[in-house]
């Protein structure tokens, strides 16, 4: 494989204005690909001890359960892989949003253990490490659209990286 570019970091009118918060969560130091993988990483090791009735536990009624917290992290982390991919290559059609009220209400995760969505998520998480390295310098900065914002290729892996430690963070603080 060839040597990677280091992705910088995008500037604010390459994303939406709510993807502030996702991108202000990245630390300041470390490559896409290095973030990925420690990030990746510290979600595991924190996760993958959990006794399996945990993960069936909402912090209050209506909310999501923490397996659930954790297919959302892998579907969303594949839209948005899906997405640079997608400018990467430089097409010019337009992507549609998802609305995550809708897929969770299709995932099902009742049956799956926290070790079985860990394992998917590192599979998901190893195809964004291997999307990032391929990723030059001239195709981070190309802008594409999605959910009617434009984007650029560099802002999705860091908002990746931001939406998992957002929802690590809920997790810390709600469930753990």
């Amino acid at each position: 494989m060839a040597k990677s570019t280091i992705i910088k970091r995008p500037k604010k009118g390459e994303y939406a204005t709510f993807y502030e918060g996702y991108l202000s969560a990245v630390p300041p130091r470390g490559t896409v690909q290095s973030l990925l993988k420690r990030t990746f990483k510290e979600a595991q090791q924190l996760l993958g001890s959990l006794p399996e009735e945990q993960g069936n536990h909402a912090y209050e009624p209506g909310k999501w359960t923490l397996k659930q917290v954790l297919i959302h992290s892998i579907d969303a982390e594949r839209v948005f892989a899906f997405r640079a991919f997608w400018g990467l290559r430089g097409d010019r059609a337009p992507l549609p949003g998802f609305n995550q009220d809708f897929w969770m209400e299709e995932a099902r995760v009742d049956d799956r253990s926290i070790k079985d969505l860990l394992k998917e998520w590192k599979i998901v998480r190893d195809g964004t490490i291997a999307l990032a390295a391929q990723c030059s310098e001239e195709q981070s900065k190309f802008l594409l659209t999605a959910s009617n914002w434009k984007v650029s290729v560099r802002a999705l892996f860091f908002i990746i990286i931001g939406h998992q430690l957002h929802h690590i963070k809920v997790l810390q603080d709600r469930y753990l």
